[in-house]
C-alpha cells in the first residue's frame, strides 16, 4: 500500500540521519529526494533565507537545474511562509496572487506547497514541492512534510551535540509511532467503508454490489469444476399492501424478519442480498444439481410457513422463487435475468411457489 511505502521512506530518512552523522549538506539533499519520492511532486527544494532572499540550497526532481538560484522573499510563496509562520498551499500559482507567477512559470511550478523550517522559533527557511499540475498535493503530502520539516528543522543552522541529536531522534521516532497508528486506522476504515457499500444497511445483508463482487468468484470456481451452484431469486408478496396498510415501519421489520427467515434455510457459506425494496438473492452450492436446486427452494418457501409476529400483528407473509442453476457460459446477467423471470413465473401462479427457469415446480 501507498501509506507503507510512505512509512518505509520516512523510517529511511530517520536512518539516513544517523549515517550522515548529521553532515548538513547531506542530509538536506536526502530530505529533498525522499519529498519527490513520497509526494506527488515533480520537483522539490529547500529555500534558506539570506537576507531578503530565499536561496536553493538543496534541490532534486525538475528543480534540479535551479540550485542555488535567488528569489526575493517579498512577493513570493516562501518568502511569506517564512514570515507568517505557517504552511501555505497554493493548488493554481496562476491564480494565487501570493506567488511569483514569472518565478513559478520558469520552474515549472503549477501548484506548489511550502512548509517552514525553524531554528528555535525562528523561520529560516521553507521545504517547498512542485507539480506541473493544478492541485496535485493532498492531506496527506502536507503532512509528510511537516514530518520531514521535524527532521531538519530542529537546531538548523548549527552544529548539534550528541544529547540534542538523540533528543531529535527519539520525538521522530514518535512521530513515526503515531503515523504507524495512523495507517492502522486508516485501514480499518477502508475495512468499514467497503462493508458500507457493500451491505444492505437495513438489513445486514449483501447489497447488489456485494453480491456481484463475490457471485464472480464462485464463477471461476465453478469454471474449475470445483462444484455447481444455484441462483435464487424471491420476493414478499403484497409487500405493498402491508406497507400501505400497516406503515413502512412495520414493512422495514417485515424485510429483516424476512432476511431473518432466509438464512435460516441455508448455510453460512451461501450468499444472500437483498437487491430491491422486497427482492432477495441466494446463492447456493449444490451437490445433485436439479434436485438440490428444487430442495433448496423448498426450505426457503417453508420459511414462511408460520405468520410474522410484527408490533403485536400476526402478517401472514407469503413469497415467489425463481431459480436456475449456473453452467459454463454463463454470466451474472443472465443468472440473475434467468432467475428473476422464473420469480414471475412463480408468482403468477399463487403464493409460495416455485418455478425453474421457465417451469412451475412447486
Amino acid at each position: 500500500m501507498l501509506e507503507n511505502h510512505r512509512l518505509k521512506v520516512l523510517m529511511e530518512v530517520q536512518q539516513q540521519m544517523l549515517l550522515s552523522n548529521f553532515d548538513l549538506k547531506l542530509f538536506m539533499q536526502t530530505i529533498c529526494d525522499r519529498m519527490c519520492l513520497l509526494t506527488d511532486a515533480d520537483g522539490s527544494t529547500i529555500e534558506m533565507l539570506a537576507d531578503d532572499e530565499m536561496v536553493y540550497a538543496a534541490v532534486s526532481g525538475t528543480l534540479q537545474p535551479h540550485l542555488g538560484i535567488r528569489i526575493k522573499k517579498n512577493g513570493s510563496l516562501s518568502g511569506l511562509c517564512v514570515t507568517e509562520k505557517e504552511i501555505l498551499y497554493s493548488p493554481d500559482t496562476q491564480q494565487d496572487d501570493r506567488v511569483d507567477k514569472a518565478a513559478t512559470m520558469k520552474v515549472g511550478a503549477r501548484s506548489m506547497v511550502c512548509v517552514p523550517l525553524f531554528d528555535s522559533s525562528t523561520a529560516v527557511g521553507v521545504l517547498k514541492v512542485i507539480s506541473g499540475r493544478s492541485d496535485a498535493f493532498s492531506d496527506r503530502d502536507i503532512e509528510t512534510l511537516q514530518l520531514l520539516s521535524l527532521a531538519l528543522g530542529s537546531e538548523l543552522g548549527k552544529q548539534i551535540n550528541y544529547d540534542d541529536k538523540i533528543r531529535i531522534l527519539n520525538d521522530y521516532e514518535q512521530l513515526l509511532i503515531q503515523l504507524r497508528a495512523e495507517i492502522e486506522k486508516r485501514k480499518e476504515l477502508e475495512i468499514e467503508l467497503i462493508q458500507l457499500t457493500e451491505r444492505d444497511i437495513l438489513t445486514g445483508l449483501l447489497n447488489r454490489r456485494g453480491f456481484s463482487t463475490r457471485i464472480q468468484g464462485w464463477m471461476n470456481r465453478a469454471s474449475c469444476q470445483e462444484g455447481s451452484f444455484g441462483v435464487f431469486y424471491l420476493d414478499l408478496n403484497k409487500f405493498k399492501q402491508c406497507n400501505d396498510t400497516y406503515g413502512h415501519e412495520v414493512g422495514d421489520l417485515v424485510l429483516v424478519e424476512f432476511a431473518k427467515r432466509i438464512k435460516q434455510a441455508v448455510r453460512e457459506t451461501d450468499l444472500l442480498a437483498r437487491v430491491g425494496g422486497d427482492e432477495f438473492l441466494v446463492a447456493a452450492w449444490l451437490q445433485n444439481g436439479y434436485d438440490d436446486l428444487v430442495q433448496v427452494a423448498k426450505r426457503l418457501i417453508g420459511q414462511l410457513e408460520s405468520p410474522m409476529l410484527i408490533k403485536e400483528l400476526q402478517l401472514p407473509m407469503t413469497t415467489s422463487v425463481g431459480c436456475t442453476l449456473w453452467v459454463e457460459g454463463m454470466k451474472e446477467l443472465d443468472l440473475i435475468r434467468v432467475a428473476d423471470q422464473a420469480m414471475y413465473l412463480a408468482k403468477t401462479n399463487g403464493t409460495n411457489r416455485v418455478a425453474i427457469k421457465d417451469e412451475l415446480v412447486v
